[in-house]
């Protein structure tokens, strides 16, 4: 009251503060642009943040991007394929 002449509540400062800026989110928006096909980990490292994985995936979602692992084909696994025919039990 001192401060401002005024009794009411200071809605704006409560609750946690978020971990990325504006800026950042902008930042992180761009580079997504640029390049398509980056991942959490070399934003966090391009953009020097000392956030978690999480919090960038979260914020990358929020940015209306989809977030999905590359899946691996056939051909591209490492495993062998078994060609050879059943074996029975006896």
């Amino acid at each position: 009251m001192k401060k401002t002449g005024s009794v009411k509540l200071q809605t704006s400062q409560r609750g946690r503060k978020p971990a990325l800026t504006e800026e950042d989110l902008q930042e992180i928006d761009q580079l997504i642009m640029a390049q398509p096909d980056i991942t959490i980990d070399e934003i966090i490292e391009k953009q020097g943040l000392s956030v978690s994985d999480e919090t960038v995936r979260k914020a990358v979602i929020g940015l209306g991007y989809v977030y999905k692992k590359k899946s691996f084909y056939a051909a591209e696994r490492e495993r062998v394929r078994c060609y050879g025919g059943e074996r029975s039990l006896e």
